[in-house]
């Protein structure tokens, strides 16, 4: 990758693994070509309460290691209100699944999209490389993506986007290996035993997952099931999130969790 095809570089990060290794990566090689890092900055969709406590500011320190400045974005409504997560599922009656991830189409990628574009308002003709972190290892879905790839949704006359998946091929152990090795910051969910640092209480999320969460953050859990109740739909098809508030009443302990599939 030349970095120097580009005008600016946006990169997404969550604050988790993935995303950080995908910051340290691109600076490496920013680094390496000797690309201005002036010309790079780091967007942050943040979740408020639905995402792991102190993860807007880890995101910042992440940033900061490599002197970037930090955007941050929520879903608003048409009239400007940022509705959170469970004020939108409470108001559809739904909560996402897998055929509608509105949690992600309405809550990180329309707000990631409104950053590419006040970063690039006064630029003129560019191009951009909007890197993510995603990894093929994680699904069968992101194994399919394309390393580099045109973002036509974000593409205008005047701008050209390109989404850039810089750590596509890394297995977790590398991962991990980078992470340690250059000693870089991480959330303390991963020590709790959660594979991802996604919303605390994500749909795709293994029972054990869900457990974990709910241990760190038992009054959002309330908050879900609260909402669950209220509009009678389960969290998931045949699936309370009650069911994990009686495991943790019961003393269940959660097991070893490797990973789940977005």
């Amino acid at each position: 990758m030349n970095l120097h095809d580009y005008d600016i570089i946006i990169i997404n990060s969550s604050g988790g693994k993935d995303s950080l290794c995908a910051l340290w990566e691109v600076c490496r090689l920013a680094d390496v070509q000797d690309f201005p890092f002036e010309k790079m900055a780091v967007s942050h969709q943040d979740l408020g309460d639905m995402e792991w406590a102190r993860t807007k500011e880890l995101v910042n320190r992440q940033a900061d290691l490599f002197g970037l400045k930090t955007y941050y974005s929520k879903r608003r409504d048409k009239n400007g209100y940022e509705e959170t997560l469970l004020e939108y599922v409470e108001r559809r009656g739904k909560w996402p699944s897998n055929k509608q991830r509105y949690c992600t189409s309405d809550f990180k990628r329309g707000p990631g999209g409104r950053v590419v574009t006040a970063l690039t308002k006064q630029l003129g003709e560019c191009k951009v490389l909007y890197v993510f972190g995603f990894r093929k290892d994680e699904s069968s879905s992101r194994a399919k993506k394309e390393i580099l790839k045109l973002n036509k949704p974000l593409t205008t006359k005047k701008r050209t986007v390109h989404d850039w998946l810089p750590i596509h091929d890394w297995d977790k152990e590398m991962v991990w290996s980078t992470i340690n090795i250059h000693n870089l910051p991480y959330h303390p969910a991963y020590d709790l035993g959660m594979p991802r640092l996604s919303c605390c209480f994500c749909i795709f999320s293994p029972f054990d997952a869900l457990v974990v969460a709910g241990k760190a953050n038992p009054k959002l859990l309330d908050r879900y099931i609260k909402v669950e109740k209220k509009i009678g739909h389960t969290f998931r098809d045949g699936f309370a999130i009650e069911s994990v508030r009686e495991a943790i009443d019961n003393n269940y302990e959660p097991k070893i969790i490797n990973d789940w599939v977005m």
